[in-house]
């Protein structure tokens, strides 16, 4: 009678699991910077951008946004701080799970607060603000499920 129950009880409890959705969704994406392909968005990195669907946001490692545009990028672990320099001297601080920042000292709100997921462990940020913070144009559209970002610098 007993291993009559086990099968059903498994069925159902892994289509209860199968059934939640994610806060986020990987998704294709195309980057480029000054139309220069960036690796069809993984730029190199281990860390993958998603889409918050909630804020319908996209998050990118930031390292790959801010090195692709010519910044360097420190990182505080024990503040969970992130520091970014731009070429032309600006200075960027960001926390992880904070939406103030301070550019060249001047405090800011961003629209959405970094993150930094257990998976990847990476510190991900929204593309379009960390990209028009570094100075650059963002260009975003979805064709056939790929979202094809074109970032450019002046």
């Amino acid at each position: 009678m007993m291993k009559k129950l086990i099968l059903p009880a498994l069925l159902v409890t892994s289509l209860i699991f199968s059934c939640q959705t994610s806060a986020r969704a990987i998704f294709t994406i195309d980057v480029k910077v000054n139309n220069v392909l960036i690796d069809n968005g993984t730029g190199g990195y281990d860390a993958g951008p998603y889409i918050e669907q909630e804020t319908n946001t996209s998050y990118v490692p930031i390292r790959f946004v801010s090195e692709n545009l010519g910044a360097t990028v420190s990182w505080n672990k024990q503040a969970k701080k992130v520091t970014i320099k731009s070429e032309d001297g600006k200075v960027i601080e960001l926390t992880v799970g904070s939406k103030t920042a301070y550019v060249n000292g001047e405090k800011m709100t961003l629209p959405n607060a970094p993150v930094m997921p257990s998976y990847p462990n990476r510190v991900m940020v929204p593309l379009r603000y960390i990209s028009e913070v570094l100075g650059a144009t963002v260009n975003v559209k979805k064709v056939d499920g790929i979202l094809h970002v074109d970032i450019t610098t002046s």
